[in-house]
Protein backbone atom coordinates (compact mmCIF):
# COMPACT_ATOMS: atom_id res chain seq x y z
CA UNK A 1 0.00 0.00 0.00
CA UNK A 2 2.80 2.25 0.97
CA UNK A 3 4.75 1.30 -2.23
CA UNK A 4 1.38 2.77 -4.32
CA UNK A 5 0.67 6.03 -2.30
CA UNK A 6 4.63 6.85 -3.04
CA UNK A 7 4.41 5.83 -6.38
CA UNK A 8 1.01 7.86 -7.37
CA UNK A 9 2.48 10.80 -5.36
CA UNK A 10 5.82 10.77 -8.09
CA UNK A 11 3.20 9.87 -10.78
CA UNK A 12 2.09 13.28 -9.88
CA UNK A 13 4.37 15.33 -9.44
CA UNK A 14 5.85 14.17 -12.78
CA UNK A 15 2.59 14.62 -14.21
CA UNK A 16 2.27 18.83 -12.70
CA UNK A 17 5.78 19.04 -14.30
CA UNK A 18 4.97 17.97 -17.45
CA UNK A 19 2.22 20.35 -17.74
CA UNK A 20 4.28 23.73 -16.47
CA UNK A 21 6.90 22.60 -19.01
CA UNK A 22 4.53 22.57 -21.80
CA UNK A 23 2.77 25.66 -20.85
CA UNK A 24 5.78 27.62 -20.56
CA UNK A 25 7.04 26.66 -23.71
CA UNK A 26 3.72 27.26 -24.99
CA UNK A 27 4.00 30.81 -23.24
CA UNK A 28 7.80 31.42 -25.04
CA UNK A 29 6.60 30.10 -28.38
CA UNK A 30 3.92 32.31 -28.43
CA UNK A 31 6.24 35.70 -27.45
CA UNK A 32 8.36 34.46 -29.79
CA UNK A 33 5.28 34.16 -32.84
CA UNK A 34 3.94 38.02 -31.71
CA UNK A 35 7.41 39.16 -32.44
CA UNK A 36 7.56 37.28 -35.72
CA UNK A 37 4.59 38.04 -37.10
CA UNK A 38 4.74 42.04 -36.55
CA UNK A 39 6.25 44.15 -38.98
CA UNK A 40 9.90 45.06 -37.73
CA UNK A 41 11.11 48.77 -37.77
CA UNK A 42 14.58 50.09 -37.23
CA UNK A 43 15.93 53.32 -35.47
CA UNK A 44 19.33 54.94 -35.92
CA UNK A 45 20.52 57.57 -33.96
CA UNK A 46 23.39 58.86 -32.46
CA UNK A 47 25.59 56.05 -33.76
CA UNK A 48 23.13 53.32 -32.64
CA UNK A 49 20.86 51.17 -34.74
CA UNK A 50 18.24 49.39 -33.39
CA UNK A 51 15.71 46.96 -34.61
CA UNK A 52 12.21 46.61 -32.64
CA UNK A 53 8.85 45.24 -33.30
CA UNK A 54 6.12 47.80 -34.54
CA UNK A 55 3.80 47.66 -31.52
CA UNK A 56 6.64 49.64 -29.98
CA UNK A 57 6.99 52.96 -30.62
CA UNK A 58 9.95 55.97 -30.51
CA UNK A 59 9.55 57.81 -27.02
CA UNK A 60 10.57 61.60 -25.75
CA UNK A 61 12.40 61.14 -22.99
CA UNK A 62 14.05 64.13 -20.89
CA UNK A 63 17.13 61.95 -20.22
CA UNK A 64 20.35 64.55 -20.85
CA UNK A 65 22.07 61.81 -21.78
CA UNK A 66 19.27 59.88 -23.53
CA UNK A 67 20.42 58.89 -27.81
CA UNK A 68 16.61 57.16 -28.30
CA UNK A 69 14.22 55.54 -26.32
CA UNK A 70 10.83 53.38 -26.90
CA UNK A 71 8.07 52.39 -25.18
CA UNK A 72 5.23 49.41 -25.47
CA UNK A 73 2.72 51.35 -27.30
CA UNK A 74 -0.16 49.86 -25.19
CA UNK A 75 2.02 50.63 -22.05
CA UNK A 76 1.35 54.41 -22.66
CA UNK A 77 -0.51 55.85 -19.60
CA UNK A 78 -3.03 58.78 -20.12
CA UNK A 79 0.00 61.29 -18.88
CA UNK A 80 1.59 59.71 -22.47
CA UNK A 81 4.14 58.09 -20.40
CA UNK A 82 5.23 54.91 -21.26
CA UNK A 83 5.34 52.28 -18.70
CA UNK A 84 6.97 49.42 -20.85
CA UNK A 85 10.52 51.61 -22.05
CA UNK A 86 13.73 50.66 -23.65
CA UNK A 87 16.11 53.76 -22.94
CA UNK A 88 19.56 54.07 -24.76
CA UNK A 89 22.12 56.95 -23.27
CA UNK A 90 25.79 57.51 -24.13
CA UNK A 91 27.63 59.08 -20.39
CA UNK A 92 31.30 60.29 -21.17
CA UNK A 93 32.88 57.78 -18.90
CA UNK A 94 35.10 59.42 -16.30
CA UNK A 95 37.87 57.10 -15.05
CA UNK A 96 38.13 53.64 -15.79
CA UNK A 97 34.78 52.01 -17.07
CA UNK A 98 33.88 49.12 -14.36
CA UNK A 99 34.78 51.51 -11.62
CA UNK A 100 32.49 54.21 -13.13
CA UNK A 101 29.48 51.91 -13.37
CA UNK A 102 30.07 49.95 -9.72
CA UNK A 103 29.73 53.85 -8.74
CA UNK A 104 26.62 54.78 -10.44
CA UNK A 105 24.68 51.45 -8.57
CA UNK A 106 26.99 52.44 -5.22
CA UNK A 107 25.31 55.73 -5.12
CA UNK A 108 21.98 54.45 -5.88
CA UNK A 109 22.49 51.81 -3.02
CA UNK A 110 22.24 54.68 -0.62
CA UNK A 111 18.44 55.55 -1.71
CA UNK A 112 15.92 53.10 0.14
CA UNK A 113 13.56 53.60 -3.44
CA UNK A 114 16.16 51.53 -5.10
CA UNK A 115 16.73 48.21 -4.49
CA UNK A 116 19.89 46.34 -6.21
CA UNK A 117 18.95 42.43 -7.54
CA UNK A 118 21.72 41.25 -9.00
CA UNK A 119 24.83 42.48 -11.27
CA UNK A 120 27.58 40.43 -13.00
CA UNK A 121 29.45 40.44 -16.34
CA UNK A 122 27.69 39.40 -19.51
CA UNK A 123 28.27 40.01 -23.33
CA UNK A 124 26.93 42.41 -25.77
CA UNK A 125 27.68 41.11 -28.86
CA UNK A 126 32.06 40.42 -29.03
CA UNK A 127 31.83 43.11 -26.06
CA UNK A 128 32.66 42.94 -22.54
CA UNK A 129 29.51 44.20 -20.76
CA UNK A 130 28.09 44.91 -17.44
CA UNK A 131 24.61 43.82 -16.36
CA UNK A 132 22.74 44.85 -13.55
CA UNK A 133 19.43 44.20 -12.26
CA UNK A 134 17.47 46.45 -9.57
CA UNK A 135 13.76 47.63 -8.92
CA UNK A 136 12.85 50.84 -8.05
CA UNK A 137 9.83 52.53 -5.99
CA UNK A 138 10.17 56.43 -6.35
CA UNK A 139 6.54 58.37 -6.10
CA UNK A 140 4.86 55.53 -5.38
CA UNK A 141 5.59 53.79 -8.61
CA UNK A 142 7.11 50.24 -8.56
CA UNK A 143 9.24 48.91 -11.60
CA UNK A 144 12.23 46.26 -12.46
CA UNK A 145 15.20 47.30 -14.36
CA UNK A 146 17.57 45.68 -15.99
CA UNK A 147 20.74 48.08 -17.56
CA UNK A 148 23.23 46.66 -19.71
CA UNK A 149 26.43 48.68 -19.79
CA UNK A 150 29.19 49.00 -22.45
CA UNK A 151 32.42 50.94 -23.18
CA UNK A 152 33.35 51.74 -27.00
CA UNK A 153 35.07 54.25 -28.47
CA UNK A 154 35.90 56.38 -24.73
CA UNK A 155 32.29 56.45 -24.22
CA UNK A 156 29.33 54.83 -21.71
CA UNK A 157 26.58 53.09 -23.42
CA UNK A 158 23.82 51.92 -20.90
CA UNK A 159 20.91 49.90 -22.63
CA UNK A 160 17.96 50.10 -20.14
CA UNK A 161 14.74 48.50 -19.76
CA UNK A 162 11.97 49.47 -17.20
CA UNK A 163 8.50 48.13 -16.50
CA UNK A 164 6.21 46.77 -13.41
CA UNK A 165 7.10 43.70 -12.24
CA UNK A 166 4.03 42.67 -13.26
CA UNK A 167 4.57 43.14 -16.87
CA UNK A 168 8.93 42.83 -16.76
CA UNK A 169 9.39 39.08 -17.30
CA UNK A 170 6.45 38.88 -20.01
CA UNK A 171 8.31 41.31 -22.22
CA UNK A 172 11.86 41.19 -21.49
CA UNK A 173 12.58 38.84 -24.73
CA UNK A 174 12.24 42.40 -26.66
CA UNK A 175 14.58 43.96 -24.74
CA UNK A 176 17.33 40.82 -25.13
CA UNK A 177 16.50 40.87 -29.06
CA UNK A 178 17.55 44.50 -29.07
CA UNK A 179 20.65 43.28 -26.95
CA UNK A 180 21.29 40.69 -29.68
CA UNK A 181 20.86 43.12 -32.85
CA UNK A 182 22.25 46.78 -31.78
CA UNK A 183 24.94 48.15 -33.74
CA UNK A 184 26.49 50.79 -32.02
CA UNK A 185 29.23 52.38 -34.14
Amino acid sequence: MKGNVYKNGIFIIVLLLLMFSAISCINAAQNTSDTANAEMLSLSKGGVVINYPSNWGYSETTSPYAILAISKLDSIDSAGVGQVTILIEKKPIEGEFYTFVNDTYHQMQRDSSYKLVSSGGTRLGNIDAVEYVYTSNSTGVEKEHKAVWVEKGGQAYVLLYSAPPSEFEENLYIFEFILDDIQIT
